[in-house]
Parts: structure tokens; sequence; C-alpha cells
């Protein structure tokens, strides 16, 4: 057996009794390299309506990505020109995640923008002053990686497979604690040397990680 990272192996293991000696660990790759054009913020403003600076979530809206924990977490932060911007098509069981905002005081400053064209996330990622993943499970979590590709600081849950995907190069919150996440958000959102030391990082992760050393591995 095949899987995508050693909290899989184990979840594996757990569900379906499989001695361990049986199930292998082959990380996926991340693409190397862009050619997308990345935008600036005034073309983000024309395009997504995009005008302050803003944290950046992307992945389908349903109950595991942990969002409505993250719009709660984000309404705590008192910063009026700050928008959290959310990326992704329309899951299962949405409907709580999309009254959210209003539910927590905050629609005028949180933007679904659904579906967005591969060109176009390197832009949001290069642009944000962060990425949030506070996923409650991930088989991987190739976001956080993809986040740390383009030059984003990334914070992300301490659960599952994500410590994997990030190792030291993002900043980890208890996904069921709303105030975790509050207060790592203004702690990167805050500091720009621990931006950059995350950005530093991230490049160096994401090397960890290609389909050449996935296909060697498969090979082995």
């Amino acid at each position: 057996i095949f899987t995508i990272s050693q909290s899989s192996k184990d979840d594996i293991i757990d569900a379906y009794g499989v001695d361990e000696s049986k199930i292998h660990v082959t990380y996926p790759g991340i693409k190397e390299g862009t050619n997308a054009k990345i935008l600036t913020m005034d073309d983000l403003r024309k395009k997504f309506g995009i005008d302050k600076d803003y944290i950046l979530f992307v992945g389908t809206l349903q109950p595991r990505k942990n969002i409505v924990k993250l719009i709660e977490a984000f309404s705590k932060i008192e910063k009026e020109n700050l928008l959290l911007v959310l990326v992704g098509k329309k899951g299962w069981l949405y409907e709580d995640i999309l009254s959210a905002p209003q539910k927590f005081g905050v629609e005028e400053r949180v933007k679904f923008l659904d579906f967005v064209e591969d060109k176009d996330l390197p832009s949001l990622y290069k642009n944000a002053l962060c990425f949030v993943l506070p996923s409650l499970y991930e088989g991987f979590g190739l976001p956080v990686l993809e986040a740390m590709k383009h030059g984003c600081p990334v914070l992300t849950s301490n659960v599952s497979s994500l410590p994997e995907a990030g190792g030291d190069a993002a900043l980890y919150v208890d996904p069921l604690n709303a105030d975790d996440i509050t207060n790592n958000l203004e702690l990167i959102i805050n500091n720009e040397e621990l931006r950059k030391k995350l950005i530093k990082k991230g490049l160096e992760q994401v090397k960890r990680f290609s389909w050449e050393k996935t296909a060697k591995d498969t090979l082995r």
C-alpha cells in the first residue's frame, strides 16, 4: 500500500489493521516554478475587489476545513483595514460557512471568491500577508507547500499530516481553539521579520518535495 503521509499510514493501520511493513509513505511532489504573471494589488482590486491587506485561505468549503472557526478567530482581530479572502468551490454542508461572517459581525471584511483559475492563484499567494489552513484533517495538505512555493508565510493546524507538510517553516495552532488561531494570526500579520523568516524557511521546505523524489521513492 502506498500512501501520502505518515499520518495517513497511521490512519490506515488503525482502520484496517494492516501490517506496518506493507505500507509505504511516498510524499506527493510540488511543481517547480510558475509561468504565471504576478498581478499587483491594483490588479487584484480590479479583478477580485481586494482593496486591503488580506489573509488567504484556499480549499473546498466543507466542515473539515474548519472555516467557521477561522472566521470566528478572524472576527477577534481589531483591524478594520484587513480582509479574510476565501478561495474555493462549495463542497458539502457549506451553509454554516457562508452565514458565519454575518454571525460574527464581519460580513464586510470576509470575501468569498469561489473558484479561481490556477493562473491567478500565485498572485493571491504572493500578495497575501499570510496563508491559513486550519483544517481538522488533511491527507497531506498540499496548499501549505503551494503557499510556501509562492513566498507566502503559512499558519496551519498542529493535527494530522499538516506538520509533515509544513516542517519547521510554518506556525502551528490548535484548530479547535479560536483564541489560539487569533493570537497567531496577529503575531504573523504584525511582525514583518517573522513573515520574512517563514518565507525563507518555506522556500527551503518546498525543495524537499519533488515529483522526481516521489517517483524514486515509489520505484524503490
